[in-house]
Formats: structure tokens, C-alpha cells, sequence
């Protein structure tokens, strides 16, 4: 009995997530933007980042191109080959876009590790320098102690 309880819970709460999962998807088909909408709305959020317009510019030209055509164009399936091309050119941008951002991330990182590298060397070296001074304190104690010790035996022998 012990054992199906968990078993139970787990089943109801994966029917649960499940369950939203397919009314989240269904929403998603059902409001499904057309394609020059979504291209319009991607060419929006790139266009809106000054840092990659250039870039993006061509990309960006092309979509909008696609999008002019695709408007201006009577033949339905014309126009839907267009309108998918302009989709396309406007992932484009976007996915130049976070190209762009990833690869200033990652040199950020790789100057992060550089400094941490080098500062990690350079720890390793006061340690060795700390561990040396030790070694050396710890014989010069070692020898006090036997010319202290030898002191002792050469005194106490004399009366």
C-alpha cells in the first residue's frame, strides 16, 4: 500500500502537466498567427535592438521585401510562398541576432576564465612561496631545538 501512494501521486500530477501541456498547445495552434505576422512581429524585436542593426540590415530588407511582394501580390499561393519567405528571412535576422549575443557572452567568459586563470596561477604561487617558508621555519626550528637540546645534554653533563 505504501508503495502506490507515491505511484498514485506521480500518475495524477503527470496526467495534470500533461493535460495543461495540450491545452497550452492547443491555444498555441488555434491563435496561430500567419506567417506575415509572425514575420512582421520578429522584424519588430530585431529591429528595436540599435546594437545589431547593422547586422541584421539585410536580412531585416529582405524580409520586408518578401512582405511587400507578398502584399502586393493577388495569387494565393503566391502570396503564401512569399509571406513564408519573409518569415524565413526574418528568423534569419533574429537568429543573427542571438548569434551575435551569444558570442558576447561567451567573450565575456572567456575573459572571466582568462582573469580567474591568472589569478588562480597566482595563487598557486603564494602557496608554493607560503609552503617554502613554512618548510624553511620548520627546519630552522628543528635545528634550535637539537642546538637547545645538545646545549642541555653539554651542560647538565658538568657539574
Amino acid at each position: 500500500m505504501v508503495v502506490k501512494k507515491p505511484v498514485a501521486v506521480c500518475a495524477s500530477a503527470l496526467l495534470a502537466l500533461l493535460t495543461m501541456w495540450s491545452s497550452v498547445r492547443a491555444q498555441g495552434t488555434i491563435g496561430a498567427d500567419s506567417p506575415a505576422e509572425q514575420a512582421r512581429q520578429l522584424l519588430q524585436v530585431v529591429e528595436a535592438d540599435p546594437a545589431s542593426r547593422e547586422l541584421v540590415s539585410r536580412a531585416v530588407q529582405q524580409a520586408r521585401a518578401a512582405l511587400d511582394a507578398a502584399a502586393k501580390n493577388g495569387v494565393a499561393s503566391q502570396r503564401a510562398a512569399l509571406e513564408a519567405t519573409a518569415l524565413e528571412w526574418a528568423e534569419l535576422a533574429r537568429d543573427l541576432k542571438r548569434t551575435r549575443e551569444a558570442e558576447q557572452s561567451s567573450d565575456r567568459l572567456e575573459q572571466s576564465l582568462s582573469a580567474l586563470q591568472t589569478e588562480l596561477v597566482r595563487t598557486r604561487a603564494s602557496v608554493e612561496q607560503a609552503r617554502a617558508r613554512v618548510g624553511r621555519a620548520q627546519q630552522e626550528l628543528e635545528e634550535l631545538e637539537r642546538a637547545k637540546g645538545a646545549g642541555r645534554a653539554g651542560a647538565g653533563g658538568k657539574p
